[in-house]
């Protein structure tokens, strides 16, 4: 008895230890979880030194000074921003020897190169970025009385000085090239720890004086701060599987469950995200359509949507374009979860090029969204 029981326990164990070993072999992973960057804005306020180059030593050249910016990063690559600075500058005349400043501001634009993504490669979650920027500004100049009366003092015999050759009156503008190096550290997705240094090249007249060889005027500002991100900065895409077969006698091979297509005239509401060539990235002008999608599955909370992926035939191989539908279909349905909406509502399926729902090419690039509800079957707006 003790003999059979023995027996029938290693039995057991054997088939238990088979039958896990098939489990975790039926799936095996053909693509690994991706990260993709998304397009966003962001805002930045900073403070920190301007330094004028003059004739003194350092310390009596430098200011406060403060930077308000907006911009915009259309991808890893490149972005553009809008800044407004100032507050008041310094300088000082040699001889007669005299400190003087005026207050200005500099609205600027700059475009934007992101150095760690051109030297270490793409990586939408990096905590260190690095970035060269280039651009052009405005110096507005106001309130030089100091300036002014400088220019008015005399010597012991009662004979003026050598005067301000560029001295202005009134509110000026200068025209500005700007250039320099930026640096950000990310805290969290939404704040981030950021400094730069620039550099602005204006016309002589910007400290009332003539300087050396009739030169241009340089003002430097040396800053440091917070950025906020507005918006998502990454997503992800979901990794991919593919089923290995079971050997035949080890144990039967469960059937893949049957989604039977609804018929045309019992879908509730239908929206089309389309997307570029070799690419799976939900664009901003694919928002809206997402966001409408959103809203009916939160007002019919027994609708469930089934996401289409598909491809161009005209383009790529059919393995890529398969890949490329499948990632379109699980990016889209992860949108939705990020949203909100629950996993059990959403019946992802990937076509490929074997189907082309529209006659253009470029059309097929899409995730067709199917919504599906019973307690409205009335057809809302349709785009397919």
């Amino acid at each position: 008895m003790r003999k059979l029981i023995l027996i029938s326990g290693i039995w057991l164990l054997a088939c238990f230890c088979m039958f896990a070993q098939e489990s975790e072999s039926q799936r095996e992973e053909v693509a690994p979880e991706q990260t993709f960057f998304v397009p966003h804005w962001y805002v930045q306020a900073q403070g920190g030194i301007a330094y004028d180059v003059g004739e003194s030593n350092f310390s009596h050249l430098i200011s406060p000074t403060l930077q308000l910016a907006l911009g915009y990063n259309f991808n890893e690559w490149l972005g553009v921003r809008g800044s407004l600075s100032g507050l008041w500058a310094r300088n000082r005349y040699a001889f007669p020897e005299a400190s003087y400043k005026w207050n200005y501001f500099m609205p600027a634009v700059e475009g934007n190169l992101d150095l760690s993504t051109l030297f270490m490669g793409k990586n939408p979650v990096r905590d260190f970025r690095a970035y060269l920027f280039a651009g052009f500004g405005l110096g507005c100049g106001f309130n030089n009385d100091d300036a002014i009366e400088a220019s008015k003092i005399t010597n012991v015999y009662g004979i003026p000085c050598r005067p301000f050759e560029k001295l202005w009156t009134k509110t000026t503008v200068f025209p500005a090239l700007r250039f320099g190096i930026s640096a950000d550290y990310q805290i969290t997705d939404e704040l981030a720890i950021c400094g730069e240094l620039n550099a602005n090249m204006m016309s002589d007249r910007f400290n009332s004086k003539k300087g050396k060889n009739d030169n241009l005027d340089w003002h430097f500002n040396l800053l440091v701060g917070v950025k906020f991100n507005i918006g998502k900065t990454h997503g992800k895409v979901e990794p991919m599987y593919r089923e290995i077969p079971l050997p035949p006698k080890m144990i039967e091979p469960k059937p893949e469950p049957v989604v039977e297509d609804v018929p045309i005239d019992k879908i509730s509401f239908n929206v089309n995200v389309y997307f570029v060539i070799n690419q799976s990235i939900i664009r901003s002008n694919q928002l809206d359509k997402l966001n409408a999608l959103i809203k009916y599955l939160n007002e019919h909370p027994k609708a469930f949507v089934r996401l289409s992926g598909f491809a161009d035939k005209d383009t790529g191989t059919p393995q890529i374009n398969m890949r490329l539908s499948i990632e379109r279909s699980q990016v889209v349905s992860q949108f939705l979860q990020d949203a909100g909406i629950a996993e059990s509502r959403i019946r992802r399926f990937a076509k490929g090029d074997r189907v082309q729902p529209f006659d253009i090419p470029e059309d097929n690039r899409v995730c067709i969204c199917f919504v599906y509800d019973p307690e409205n079957p009335v057809p809302q707006a349709f785009e397919y």
